[in-house]
């Protein structure tokens, strides 16, 4: 991508980042925040409430955050335009001379808003898209593919998370072609903060874990199914949840969590690592997703996956090299791929090196930081 000459860049710049709360954000913020602001830049978040300690992250990091209110009810066009026109309000405010929007709604309403006040330079985030890919019943937080092809035609960038996203939105002539787009896996696999971690023993019964959203999209009740078929055939083996803080259009609630009795709830995922020395194999049968981030960690642990083949998930596994690819909804196919790793537990090693092996072929989050510094024009 040509550009624009750096004298027609302000040497300081102000960053708007739009988007949903949740690990979204957080990853967000430990990648690049710290870099932009030691540069001299300024940045706020434009985002929902955020929890206390998020909050305080920003506030160390001297990131101001405005209040992005709930979605309005009602007809879904004028709710978009409430939103829209909320947006266009904050950023006239603020000025910036760069937005990023990401996530979903949030996304294509921060990018048309920028466009319209006037922004310079818009970065497009497309971390997933629906479920059906278009082709079937949208969740509340789901976007129809027009309006994916209303928020390209706003950008000056747009990054994605994997090809087939690129792919299909390129395919329904939804990509204008002087575009520039980028294709990072999220935010990139950190290899440095996470080491290849030593298996636990696996004779007192295998562990499967399970680090996610409590999102119906992200296959924690397959998860919890398959661990109910498992039990009585693996009573020794243990099936781990813990939990990210997001919020999706398809919740569960704690009550369905608390009947799945199977499972061992470790509640907020705060120590990703910690629960990696415990697990022999990871689990994330999710329906769609641009990249887990989850998966990435566990592939630069050293853990078998055992994912779902769909968009992003498929990008982490080499079929029974490091791990295999169930359909997703399928919570009998989870269950047998699990089976699978009960029966030949003498394969774990190897594929755990697999893993890693894998996690060094994708970008670092060193090289993701860097690309996405040069698309903010900070670089």
């Amino acid at each position: 991508m040509a550009l624009p000459a750096t004298s027609s860049i302000p040497a300081m710049q102000r960053i708007a980042f739009i988007g949903p709360a949740g690990s979204s954000l957080g990853r967000l913020r430990d990648l690049l925040f710290a870099d932009v602001v030691a540069r001299g830049h300024k940045v706020t978040v434009i985002a929902p409430e955020l929890a206390g300690a998020d909050a305080r992250a920003l506030q160390a990091l001297d990131v101001a955050h405005t209040v992005l209110a709930p979605e309005a009810s009602g007809p879904r066009l004028f709710s978009d335009w409430r939103a829209i026109g909320a947006l266009k309000q904050v950023l006239a405010d603020w000025a910036p001379h760069v937005v990023v929007a990401y996530g979903g709604q949030t996304m294509v309403h921060g990018a048309l808003a920028a466009k319209a006040v006037g922004t310079e330079h818009v970065v497009l985030v497309i971390d997933g898209l629906p479920e059906h890919r278009f082709a079937g019943a949208l969740a509340a937080d789901e976007m129809p593919a027009w309006r994916y092809g209303q928020a390209l035609r706003a950008a000056d960038h747009a990054v994605f998370h994997n090809r087939d996203d690129l792919a299909l939105l390129t395919k329904l002539g939804l990509v204008p072609s002087p575009l520039p787009v980028s294709v990072v896996p999220g935010t990139g696999v950190d290899l440095a903060g996470s080491t290849a971690l030593p298996l636990p023993p696996l004779s007192q019964g295998l562990v499967f874990l399970m680090i996610a959203g409590l999102d119906r999209r992200r296959g924690v009740m397959e998860y919890c199914a398959a661990a109910a078929k498992l039990r009585e055939r693996a009573p020794a083996s243990r099936f781990l949840l813990a939990v990210l803080p997001d919020e999706g259009a398809k919740p569960i609630a704690m009550a369905d969590l608390e009947r799945c009795t199977d499972i061992e709830f470790i509640g907020l995922a705060e120590d990703h690592a910690e629960l990696m020395q415990e697990a022999h194999v990871f689990v994330y049968p999710g329906y769609a997703e641009g990249m887990p981030q989850p998966l990435l960690h566990a592939l630069a642990c050293g853990r078998p996956v055992l994912a779902t083949n769909v968009a992003g998930c498929r990008e982490a596994v080499d079929e029974r090299v490091n791990g295999c690819l169930v359909e997703p909804r399928n919570a009998d196919a989870l269950a047998d791929a699990m089976e699978s790793f009960l029966r030949r537990p003498d394969l774990i090693p190897a594929m755990a090196r697999a893993s890693r092996a894998k996690a060094e072929r994708f970008d670092s989050a060193a090289s993701v930081r860097d690309a996405l510094l040069r698309m903010l024009r900070v670089g």
